[in-house]
């Protein structure tokens, strides 16, 4: 399940990347959905655009390596390409900006990420963003993929997920008594 990959040269490293993501952010993210989605629609997202920062050299993070960086989300989700100086937005970059904002902007008008034809704005005109359906959160575990062209995938990191729930158990609070209401 996490194992270096001998071929790699930098495989120390990216497998405590993968481990740490898996088990600190993707993992506990899927658990609370699935609480979440009980009560309310969730959508779920994760970013797969990355982008070089002063804080990570030597393209660790950059767009073609896969490798999205900590704080690598705050240029796209605010449309700025001033949020780093020294940093813009132009080509891919401002287009993946641009479909973000529009689908972040879209939920926070209607609840749900995805454009209606009637709705006011600029959202339902963006063909990155009406070209995919952005699946509301189930039992299938859908993911949307934002990067330049975005798609949906499920059952991500299913195993490593499976076996971190088991193991570490997010819900160890309601197993103690007298914990819950």
């Amino acid at each position: 399940m996490f194992q270096p990959d001998p071929a790699d040269s930098d495989a120390v490293r990216n497998l405590f990347t993968r481990a740490g993501t898996q088990f600190y952010f993707f993992c506990p993210l899927r658990y609370v959905s699935r609480q979440m989605t009980k009560r309310k629609p969730v959508y779920t997202f994760r970013f797969n655009r990355g982008r070089d920062t002063p804080l990570v050299g030597g393209g660790y993070c950059s767009a073609s390596t896969g490798r999205v960086c900590h704080s690598a989300d705050i240029q796209p989700v605010f449309a700025s390409g001033a949020a780093v100086p020294g940093f813009s937005q132009t080509g891919d970059d401002a287009r993946f900006a641009r479909q973000v904002v529009d689908r972040f902007t879209t939920f926070a008008k209607i609840g749900n990420p995805n454009p209606t034809a009637n709705m006011p704005g600029v959202e339902n005109k963006n063909p990155d963003v009406t070209g995919v359906n952005w699946k509301a959160y189930d039992d299938s575990n859908p993911w949307m993929e934002l990067n330049v062209k975005s798609s949906m995938s499920s059952n991500l990191e299913n195993a490593e997920c499976t076996w971190i729930e088991t193991v570490f158990k997010y819900s160890f609070w309601t197993e103690v008594p007298g914990n819950l209401p």
